[in-house]
């Protein structure tokens, strides 16, 4: 929905069990519902694109701000998307296999002293839920398809906020820091049939099928908005080796869940070598969410509170609904500043009309919705023109020099 404000890292109880009330699940990135980026440090989104791919976080469609992702390319070996990070504290750990290890200034977040960890950081049976919304650009529709199509997935990472993920071609980690994916690590054969958690792929272009081989999730469509969730149920002895230091492994190094400096959500998608994405089509995705659990039975058990976007036809700031934004929609403003009946077209700001109802109109000036349209293009920039511009700024200050008057009258 176009709503400006990002709600990070708010611990949000969403399930209380058990006499003490202690709450088994919390929110621990609220609904982003305008994702842009990028940004650095954790609870903050990296919106993130290279070629063949190309990425507008600026995006609006019926009103509702959306990130577009768009197949513009090929022969390039990159790929695109969005990641959020949940910080879980120092491990004590200095280095591993040669590459430094810089200190986690960032103490474990609060979720986990919420769902009752003892620890007060991630542990064993914790479970981890992200969602996303995702649609077909209708007006671009995806017609191509890459080599991996969008990916959700969770990463557990011994250094915080690294970048450095080498894999090498077993099932483990050859080098870097990423010590779980449950892309790369769990959908690899070694792990099948140890009932580990898995990433969810999408299909993109709704041929009934994930490039790669990759089990089906959902398909994206151009009509609708689908939901798509990928979950961990937190297990640092993935092979059930039984042994005590866990079976999480960085080369020669093992690991357990005491040295995750990091929850890492994802979803990725990517073209290495693969096929001409030129003019591919658009996807967008909107309203992200993570949640935390103390185990798998409370994850089951607690309906996704991940909302779907909010799409609404007619123009933002048109409050007196003829489908342009002009001057005649700063006199409605202001003769209901302060008043408690919402505005047509206010994008969901609601009451008491004041500043924002402002700041909208003045965004969405000289705005005009084509006869017959439902909809503000993706991407659509409004710059009126100077002749309607100066019109409009002498009808304003002829309307606040009148009103002066009557007021001192």
């Amino acid at each position: 929905m176009r709503v400006k404000s990002i709600a990070l890292c708010c611990v949000a109880p969403l399930l209380l069990v058990g006499t003490d009330q202690t709450a088994r699940a919390a929110i621990a990135i609220n609904q982003i519902t305008d994702i842009t980026g990028p940004f650095a440090g954790f609870g903050t989104v990296n919106v993130f694109s290279n070629p063949p791919f190309g990425v507008d976080d600026t995006g609006v469609f019926m009103n509702n701000d959306v990130t577009v992702y768009t197949l513009v390319g090929g022969g390039a070996s990159n790929g695109a998307g969005v990641s959020v990070g949940i910080s879980n504290g120092e491990n004590g750990i200095t280095s591993t296999v040669g590459l430094p290890d810089v200190d986690n200034a960032t103490p474990a977040d609060p979720i986990f002293t919420t769902i009752g960890n003892a620890s007060g950081r991630l542990e064993n049976g914790n479970a981890i839920r992200l969602s996303l919304w995702m649609r077909q650009d209708p007006n671009s529709p995806v017609v191509a398809e890459p080599n991996v199509e969008p990916v959700l997935k969770i990463e557990l990472w011994k250094e915080a906020l690294s970048g450095i993920a080498d894999f090498n071609a077993v099932a483990f980690p050859g080098g870097g820091d990423r010590i779980w994916d449950t892309d790369q690590n769990a959908s690899n054969a070694t792990f099948i049939g140890f009932n580990q958690s898995q990433a969810s792929w999408v299909d993109m272009n709704n041929n009934g099928v994930v490039a790669g081989g990759k089990p089906l999730a959902i398909s994206l469509v151009t009509d609708e908005w689908r939901r798509v969730e990928a979950t961990l149920i937190v297990d640092d002895d993935p092979l059930d080796t039984g042994l005590p230091e866990g079976g999480w492994a960085i080369g020669a190094d093992i690991y357990d869940v005491s040295a995750v400096e990091e929850i890492r959500a994802v979803m990725f998608v990517g073209n290495f070598g693969g096929p001409d994405l030129t003019n591919g089509g658009s996807f967008f995705i909107d309203n992200l969410m993570v949640e935390v659990f103390a185990d798998q039975t409370t994850m089951l058990a607690t309906p996704n509170p991940n909302t779907a976007p909010v799409e609404l036809a007619g123009l933002l700031g048109d409050y007196n609904e003829n489908d342009v934004v002009d001057a005649a929609d700063y006199t409605v403003w202001r003769d209901n500043l302060g008043g408690g009946t919402a505005l047509p077209n206010d994008g969901g700001l609601g009451t008491p009309i004041g500043q924002a109802h402002y700041d909208q109109w003045k965004t969405n000036f000289g705005m005009l919705l084509p006869p017959g349209a439902g909809a503000r293009s993706i991407g659509a920039s409004a710059v009126p023109e100077p002749g309607t511009l100066l019109l409009a700024i002498g009808s304003v200050l002829s309307s606040m020099l009148l009103h002066r008057r009557k007021r001192f009258a």
